[in-house]
Formats: structure tokens, C-alpha cells, sequence
């Protein structure tokens, strides 16, 4: 495996803990493991786009926002966005 994947797959794991602890749908345990994946790929994404905390939880309120309908403010955001921020950058 290449370094970037190593690099890639590490970080997706610590976003993935991090959201999971949040439950921002209160959807676990009783949901699958998997089911903030595709939102946290997108995080992980945007991860290496944004400069700032602040960027961070707005795009991290756009993408749950988009995912599940639901208003996500960039200050219900911010939370996990310093965690996120705290443990990535």
C-alpha cells in the first residue's frame, strides 16, 4: 500500500471515531458501524482544503446538512470540527 493510502486510511479512522462519538442523528449503536461513511470521506477530503476551524465545521455543516435534510449550523458543527481539528491538523 502506498504511503498516501496508509495516510488516508489513518486519518478516515480518526474522523470516523470522532463522528461516531458525536452521533449527530443519534442513530447508534442500533445503526450499522458504517453509518456516517460517506460523509466522513467527505470530511476527510475537505480536511486538507480548509484553513481554518471554522472552514472546517462549515463545510461539515453543508455536508450533513445535504446527507440527512436537516439544518446543521456551522455552530452545532463546531464541536466536532475542533476535535476533528485538534486530532488531524
Amino acid at each position: 500500500m502506498s504511503n498516501k493510502h496508509n495516510q488516508y486510511k489513518d486519518t478516515f479512522t480518526e474522523i470516523k471515531k470522532i463522528v461516531n462519538e458525536w452521533d449527530p442523528m443519534e442513530l447508534l449503536p442500533s445503526a450499522p458501524d458504517d453509518e456516517y461513511e460517506y460523509e466522513i470521506g467527505r470530511i476527510v477530503s475537505l480536511v486538507s482544503k480548509v484553513d481554518s476551524i471554522n472552514s472546517l465545521a462549515d463545510g461539515i455543516s453543508h455536508i450533513f446538512t445535504k446527507a440527512f435534510s436537516e439544518n446543521f449550523t456551522k455552530e452545532k458543527c463546531l464541536p466536532v470540527a475542533r476535535k476533528i481539528w485538534e486530532q488531524i491538523k
